[in-house]
């Protein structure tokens, strides 16, 4: 089954939208090649050779991942590279629930001493999420609220090579899963004759699947934030970002 090659393709998710499950799914092509030490992350500008470098280097039938904002500066640097994306998303509202949970576990996001100032709640959180505000550190901009912050991402759907999948059509039936599965790698062939082992792929990658062996993995579910916005927050979201679900399909 390894003996076909595919390209070199890189792994682009929202924060939070079940990059880890992606990731696993892909690992499950026999014979990919991955560093979990090379990643992308933020806008074009920031990024030094020793971050880019790798990526241009990467050999093929390999990939790499990590969250980049659209910019025409990101989408023209994977067009010299002839790379194609994979572009992960997910439901903002069960996006949202998951990043609230997150942040006040992990000391390295910009947003941590604003979460975890006193008497900060969770609800707080969810809240600060859907609106964007100032924040707790001083000469920090003010972080954007969801619709911006979503959109700052989805600029990449519908742009050239990239293929963008839905987390909740990879915790879906079997039936979707496949599905999915199949179109995925019929656009990282890239004309290369997988047909013989398609379906045997199809398997090894949908086996290769356990979320629960993932550090940041909490439910994997979709629908959670129902559970956790109250009608106040549900009609805040509604307000600020319903559009955005109607763009998206999620409304």
């Amino acid at each position: 089954m390894s003996q076909i090659v595919i390209p070199r393709f890189f792994l682009n998710s929202i924060p939070k939208s079940g990059t880890h499950l992606l990731k696993q799914l892909l690992l499950g092509i026999p014979g990919i090649q991955y560093n979990s030490q090379i990643g992308l992350y933020g806008h074009h500008h920031y990024q030094t050779d020793v971050k880019l470098n790798p990526i241009k280097n990467l050999p093929p039938h390999s990939f790499a991942n990590g969250h980049l904002h659209y910019s025409m500066e990101w989408e023209t640097f994977f067009k010299e590279l002839n790379m194609k994306q994979i572009f992960v998303l997910r439901d903002p509202r069960d996006v949202l629930i998951s990043y609230a949970h997150f942040i006040p576990k992990t000391q390295i996001d910009h947003l941590y001493p604003t979460f975890i100032q006193e008497g900060f709640t969770h609800r707080d959180r969810i809240k600060f999420l859907i609106e964007g505000g100032p924040l707790l550190e001083d000469g920090k901009p003010d972080h954007p609220g969801i619709r911006e912050w979503y959109q700052s991402f989805s600029g990449w759907l519908n742009r050239p090579n990239v293929h963008a999948i839905r987390f909740e059509d990879m915790i879906d039936s079997e039936q979707m899963k496949r599905k999915t599965t199949s179109d995925l790698l019929d656009f990282l062939s890239d004309g290369v004759d997988h047909s013989l082992h398609r379906e045997d792929w199809i398997t090894a990658m949908i086996s290769n699947i356990r979320p629960e062996a993932s550090v940041t993995f909490r439910k994997g579910k979709s629908g959670g934030w129902k559970d956790e916005m109250d009608d106040e927050l549900k009609a805040l979201f509604q307000e600020r970002a319903g559009d955005l679900l109607e763009e998206l399909g999620y409304e």
